[in-house]
Formats: C-alpha cells, structure tokens, sequence
C-alpha cells in the first residue's frame, strides 16, 4: 500500500506582504497523529501563530487544510477547514466549508493553503493546478459576493467549474462576524474568519484543478464506498434530511421546548409550524443542491415572490438561520426570513450570530436599554421584520447602530450595559438550542474553543432519543465522546451529516483504504483527544480558564416558562466537573501532565 495516499502532496504558503508564493510538502508524518484537516490546522496554528498577535494583524493566519478523505469515492468528502485566531472571540477558532472550493484545491495539487502578511491593494490569488498569481481586486472590491463572483468569473475567461471563495463588504469592513463564502452559498461561517481575509486585503481565492489523486486501496475502497451510499440511501435520518434539509430539525427542536425564542426568554414559538421542514418544502423550496461526493444533497434552493422584497432566489434559509433570524427575533414568515438571509449571504456574515445581536437588540429595545434615538427611529420589537431587515442592512454596511452589532453580541450588549442580555460565551452567540431543555448542549456551547457553537458536539439528537435531555448524568462523558466524534469528521474531511451512515468503524477503514496508514478506532479516536487537547492548550497560553467557560445568566438562573421543557435551569458547574475528570484535565480545566504525556504533546508546552 501507498502510504501517502489521498495526499496531494504540498501546502501551498502565500505571503501578501511581499507577494511571495511557495511550495513545501504535505507532513505526512504527522497524519497518525493529527488526521488532516481540522487536525492540521489546530498544529498549524499553534506552532505559527503567537497567541498575543491581534486577530486583524498582518500576523495572523487563515490556514485553510483539507483531510485526506476530500476527493475520495466515500460518501460526504468535501469539508475543508480554515484555522486562524478570531477576531469575534480573540480566541483559537475554525470553521469548515462543504461544497466543492475545498476539493478544487485538493484537484489542483494542494492539500492546503497558508496565507499570512497583508497586501497594500486589494487582490485576489488565482490558482490553477502549478500556476498561482496574485491579481489586483481593485474593481472587486466593494461588490458584494455574487457580484464579486460573476466579475471574477468573466475575469478569468468565464469558465463556470471554476470555484471561488469571497468575501463580502462585511469582511472588508471588519466586521467580525464575516464569512468567507465558497460557490455563493457555502461559508465558513463562524468565528470572523471573513474579517482576517478583509484584514489582508485579499477579496477572493479562485481555483480550477484538473490533477488526479492517487489512493492506497482503490479498488477495496470502491466496494467499500458502494456499501456506505447503500447504508445513507437506506438511513431514515439521511432520508429526511435530503427531504427537508437541516429545517426538517424545526418541529422536534421546537416541540421539545428548546428552540431559541425571542432572544432565548421562552423555548417553545408559538409560530413555529410555519417553518417546519414540509412547510418549508411546499411553500419556497423549488430544487435540491449537494456538495460533491454527497448523495444526501441537503441544500435547498428556493424562491419566493414576497410583496414586500420582490423576487428572491437563495440557498436555504437553514435550521440555523431560521432558529436565530426567524423564532429568535418573533418572525415567522418566509419573505422576511429570507430577505434577511439574503443580506446576510450577499454582505457576507454569518445569520447566526446576525440573529443572536438583532434579537439582543430587540429585547434591549423592548425593555427601555434602547430608544428610536438609539436605533435611527427604528422601532425594533420582537416580531417586526421590517425592522429586521433595516438593521440587518446597517450592520451590513457598518452604519447606525449596525456599526455596534457588527462587533458581535458580547462587544454590543457592553456597549448597550446589558451584558447579561448578549446570549454567547466566548463572544460567539449561541446556536438555536436552548441548554436549558438539553443539559449536554450547554456542554457544547461553554467548553467549545471558539465560543458557543453547536458542532463542536451535536449532543441534543441523541439526548432527545435516549431521553435523558434534562438530566445532568453522565453527559460529561457524553460531551467528551461527541466531541471526539465530530473532531474526527472534522479532520478527515467528511460532512457530519455521514454519521448516519458511516459509522466510526467505516470512517478507519476509510482512513486506511484511503491513506494506507494503519488506522483504526482507537487511533482515531486518540488522535481526536490530541488534537481537542492542543486547541486547549492555545486557549490556556491566551490566558482561557474554568471562569472562560461559561454561559448567561439567564440559562443559569432564570426558568424556561412554558412548554416542554418549563422549569428548567442549568447547573454548569456540576457538568464542567464531570466533563473536565472525563477528559483527564484538573479542575481549572487544563490538560494534566498525564493527558498529556499520554498524548505525546509535552513538545507544545
């Protein structure tokens, strides 16, 4: 076998400063212990990037790393993660991206790409298999990503297979909730990573890659593939998600009493049948869309004709974006909800944390903390989407109060002196899941290196089946065993949809068919806790500790009122104990010398 295989074989390094442009081989040595992907870019950035640098600083990286896996015949390839320090957080962050910008790279001879410095002009950088340049962006900047994209396009001679990754006037602005968006509708959204890219001046990475990647077993990893999209096409759960989507989340999360409402003061929307998987299938869905080598194909494409916003074509609006932008700011109808995507994915920032500062706003208005002097004359109530759509459109172009909201929820609800009412931890505004009505997804949301994001352990599924979700017991092994499992995913480059039907036995023998390297799960799955444990220790040299681990007020102390899940309140400190004893760290939550002695990562002390 070929131990080097699904390997490209060279890191691409980009220096903007001085426009230099090198070439250095992929360390395949460090795949047993670190996987690819999410792995890599966690070592990267630890060994290059000085914790005291300034996240906008020329120093700061975005080390964009793809796993062995991307460009397989297994089911799902096509994630690629971009590692870098947050602006949002000021903390160790990444952020992954489907569809097909991250496998073109891999095509064009590239298992990653590392850019540092800051360009004078802004540029873009044209990939194409061994050429590489650096174009000026004069006439792209300011567009917004589908305009940016379709002059880009033409630049380059308008062939449509060419995949490109933008950023928007909210990444030139700094805004720090900036995407980088791939193919117009996928993004590495979380973290700022679009205003690190805005930073150095770069508007976009385009590529076209016409190589071929050599596997270690290809012949056994055709079967072996044919048996995984056997399992996937068979799996209820990837049924409803090619169905449906991610809404197709809606009406269980919302049933249960734990769908973010009004700014997380209830957990149940009255409205929410409106926004259900089907409902949104029949009222605006009009065609499916995948990444490459999926065969759930879980984006959807629809269009509305809405009286007040006109004609509107999107991808999505996701479970995500209708949790925070709809149910967590009162909306319930789909012209707004998706105008409002629509802003958000043309300016380029991520809905998420876009829903969580407007819902912040909104009940700071309701409550007298803000007035129409404060907002522009804006009368920003739960429920008003006009008055949604208006703020959403300032933070875009930075004006009014869009300019605070545009630093994020923890940097506005200061601003505002209502610290308490900024629902995040970290500085990212949590996902659609109220903790309170799924114990382990408080877990996820405190211990999660880059702030309060839900994938870093999709912990409420299986809570809400085994039905334990409001019990404390046993999830802080729960927390540590779904990490474990999505930083798997995460660095081998599949989606986590897959899980459904690539179990972590399939995902080793996909690993070693592919690489040849001897993997099995217990490699995975102790190359997983290294990599969990070397986020942590970057976060430990920027000064994070137990105190940094935390949540709102609210989910501590104030009851949910009413559904399902009314009652209840979340005992955090009880879990981190749990947690922190099952991931071997003291009680501050720093990694022991015999964690790490165990993990080999005495050398990055």
């Amino acid at each position: 076998m070929n131990r080097t295989g699904g390997i490209a074989g060279s890191i691409l390094r980009v220096n903007l400063t001085d426009g230099s442009i090198s070439r250095e081989n992929t360390p395949t040595d460090l795949l047993p212990q670190f996987l690819g992907g999410r792995g890599l870019g966690a070592q990267y950035l630890y060994r290059e990037v000085d914790p005291a640098v300034d996240p906008l600083d020329p120093q700061n990286k975005l080390i964009f790393m793809n796993g062995p896996l991307a460009c397989s015949l297994i089911p799902g390839n096509n994630k690629i993660n971009v590692t870098f320090k947050s602006p949002l957080t000021n903390s160790y962050s990444f952020s992954l991206c489907g569809g097909h910008w991250g496998t073109e790279l891999k095509f064009a001879g590239y298992d990653g790409l590392i850019i540092e410095g800051r360009s004078e002009q802004p540029v873009y950088l044209w990939i194409q298999n061994e050429e590489v340049e650096l174009r000026s962006a004069t006439g792209l900047w300011g567009k917004t990503i589908p305009e940016a994209e379709s002059i880009l396009v033409k630049d380059l001679g308008g062939d449509p297979s060419i995949q490109s990754a933008l950023i928007g006037p909210a990444g030139e602005n700094l805004n720090r909730m900036a995407c980088i968006t791939a193919g117009l509708y996928r993004e590495f959204g979380r973290g700022g990573g679009g205003a690190v890219m805005g930073s150095k001046m770069l508007k976009g990475i385009a590529i076209r890659g016409t190589r071929d990647i050599a596997f270690a077993d290809a012949e056994e990893m055709g079967r072996h593939a044919v048996k995984l999209y056997r399992y996937l096409k068979e799996n209820p759960k990837a049924r409803d998600r090619r169905l449906y989507g991610t809404p197709e989340l809606v009406e269980s999360i919302n049933n249960h009493g734990l769908w973010c409402t009004r700014n997380f003061t209830e957990g149940f929307f009255e409205e929410g049948s409106k926004l259900e998987g089907p409902r949104m299938r029949s009222d605006i869905v009009v065609g499916d869309a995948s990444c490459y080598g999926c065969p759930v194909g879980c984006g959807k494409r629809s269009y509305i004709n809405s009286e007040k916003y006109g004609r509107m074509l999107i991808e999505g609006p996701e479970f995500e974006t209708i949790g925070l932008i709809g149910a967590n700011c009162g909306i319930s109808d789909w012209g707004t909800i998706v105008k409002a995507t629509k802003i958000c994915d043309e300016y380029g920032f991520d809905t998420m944390n876009a829903g969580g500062c407007v819902a912040l706003a909104m009940e700071c208005f309701e409550k007298g903390i803000l007035t129409k002097e404060d907002t522009g004359g804006i009368d920003l109530r739960f429920g008003n989407g006009e008055s949604l759509v208006a703020v959403l459109t300032l933070m875009a172009e930075g004006r009014g109060i869009g300019s605070i909201l545009s630093r994020g929820i923890k940097t506005a609800s200061e601003a505002f002196g209502a610290p308490d009412l900024g629902m995040q931890s970290k500085g990212q505004g949590l996902a659609a899941y109220d903790p309170r009505g799924c114990k382990g997804m408080a877990l996820t949301y405190a211990t999660s290196p880059k702030g309060a994001h839900h994938m870093i352990a999709t912990t409420m599924g299986p809570e809400i089946a085994s039905g334990n979700r409001l019990s404390t017991e046993g999830k802080g092994k729960m927390q540590r065993d779904h990490q474990i499992s999505m930083c798997i995913v995460d660095s081998i480059a599949l989606c986590a949809t897959m899980r459904g039907g690539v179990s972590l036995q399939d995902q080793a023998k996909s690993y070693r068919l592919v690489t040849g390297i001897d993997a099995d799960e217990a490699m995975l799955i102790t190359a997983a806790e290294r990599i969990i444990n070397l986020e942590r220790l970057y976060n430990i040299k920027l000064g994070f500790t137990r105190k940094d681990d935390s949540l709102p007020p609210r989910f501590l102390y104030e009851t949910l009122p009413s559904g399902e899940s009314a009652g209840q309140t979340i005992d955090l400190e009880s879990m981190l104990d749990d947690f922190y004893q099952c991931m071997g760290w003291d009680r501050d939550g720093r990694p022991t010398d015999a964690k790490l002695s165990e993990l080999a990562l005495q050398c990055y002390l």
